[in-house]
């Protein structure tokens, strides 16, 4: 392109996204090269994107974007990337602004601000607004990993964050309905590597109503029965079902495994009555794999499986027992730290109370010791003052008219 200091190659990983997809990549024509890896799509979106792309490189489908983004990128010819996702159209005031960066570049990964479109409909009082995403780079600046959420790892802090304001942005056309929300999330959370929900302990319901006040809070118009509202607790469902799937891993919960030893658990009991019949029809093929099991089971009472039925059952119930007594060693900890807290402080005050009471009685000694010592001055005073008159000369000369007036006062 004229002007431009670099060349720049896009890159799209597709799959079915036939509605979107000519739109996405009609943005991009003005890229040097453009390049569409499908993951397998059963629609017409590889003949939708060879008649705008470069390149359309089929690979095998997998559950999300994140896992092909390497590969992609792998793919570019250019130093300067640019990606989408299939579901992602750029503005006509993001193509510009491109342009312009491609031909003075100021950083070397540039943030996108993205506007939501969750159920068909974009609102800016939402929580998803304005939220930004790394979707350009220089080659070497941005690493892509296969971690669902947490795929894109930026390598330079050279990076632009474009404001929201001005019309530069891309249009996500993520989710059209809460059917659609709800398999992505089951599909996400699916994979093992993932970024997982941050959660505090075993209190799923606290968590629940945290996680739905949490995005409530990034919203500007929660008013019940409006959209920010529910697309707040739509966004709360997707933590709610990692967390519960978290909760699964923990316990070491296999539905499929428990589902195949109920099946065979009965499948026993039904080839033992029948054989008990003298029936000649063959015993009822096991459910799953379990067969081997079955096999080894006892002709009469109870059989393997449903031995190992109950010994499940009484570990996820010994599970229960011990998250309850834990939580409430928990509660009793924190009952217990809380008093000790309440005495310390009582103890703190009376020793406060104490001091204070020995610094007045101190300050009181100190006082009456005072008092004492200016009185015993005051009388050694006095008696060397009368010691100075009994020794002066006045005090001699006059001793014999003290003598006649004491002489008078007693005749009277």
């Amino acid at each position: 392109m004229p002007g431009r200091c670099a060349n720049l190659s896009a890159f799209v990983v597709s799959f079915n996204r036939a509605g979107v997809i000519g739109t996405c990549l009609r943005a991009l024509r003005f890229a040097d090269e453009v390049i569409v890896v499908d993951k397998s799509s059963t629609d017409e979106t590889p003949a939708i994107a060879a008649r705008h792309a470069d390149r359309v490189i089929t690979v095998p489908w997998s559950p999300t974007a994140d896992e092909t983004r390497a590969f992609a990128l792998a793919q570019c010819s250019h130093d300067w990337i640019l990606f989408l996702d299939d579901d992602e159209c750029l503005s006509p005031e993001a193509v510009a602004f491109i342009e312009a960066e491609l031909a003075a570049p100021r950083a070397d990964i540039y943030c996108l601000p993205r506007r939501e479109y969750v159920l068909g409909t974009h609102d800016e009082r939402a929580y998803y607004w304005p939220e930004h995403q790394i979707r350009m780079f220089r080659r070497g600046a941005v690493e892509f990993s296969a971690t669902v959420h947490a795929c894109v790892v930026a390598r330079s802090e050279r990076m632009i964050r474009v404001p929201a304001e001005g019309g530069v942005c891309i249009h996500h056309l993520s989710h059209q309905d809460v059917a659609q929300w709800v398999e992505k999330a089951n599909r996400y959370t699916s994979c093992a590597d993932r970024a997982r929900v941050a959660h505090g302990g075993r209190d799923l319901a606290g968590f629940a109503h945290a996680r739905i006040d949490y995005w409530l809070g990034l919203t500007r118009a929660a008013a019940p029965g409006g959209y920010p509202q529910a697309v707040a607790v739509l966004r709360a469902v997707y933590d709610l079902i990692d967390r519960l799937k978290v909760w699964e891993e923990e316990r070491g919960l296999d539905g499929a495994a428990l589902f195949a030893q109920v099946c065979a658990g009965l499948d026993a009991a039904f080839g033992a009555e029948e054989g008990a019949e003298g029936a000649d029809r063959a015993a009822p093929r096991p459910c799953g794999d379990r067969s081997a099991v079955l096999e080894t089971a006892a002709a009469a009472g109870r059989s393997e499986p449903e031995v190992a039925v109950t010994l499940r059952g009484a570990l996820l119930a010994l599970r229960e027992e011990h998250d309850e007594a834990v939580g409430r060693l928990t509660a009793a900890r924190d009952a217990a730290a809380g008093e000790q807290h309440r005495l310390a402080g009582e103890l703190a005050d009376a020793r406060a109370a104490l001091a204070a009471e020995q610094a007045r009685a101190e300050a009181a000694g100190r006082a009456s010791g005072e008092a004492l010592q200016r009185e015993a001055a005051v009388r050694v005073a006095a008696e060397a003052a009368l010691r100075r008159i009994e020794a002066s000369t006045f005090w001699r000369a006059t001793a014999w008219p003290r003598r006649v007036v004491g002489w008078l006062k007693g005749r009277e």
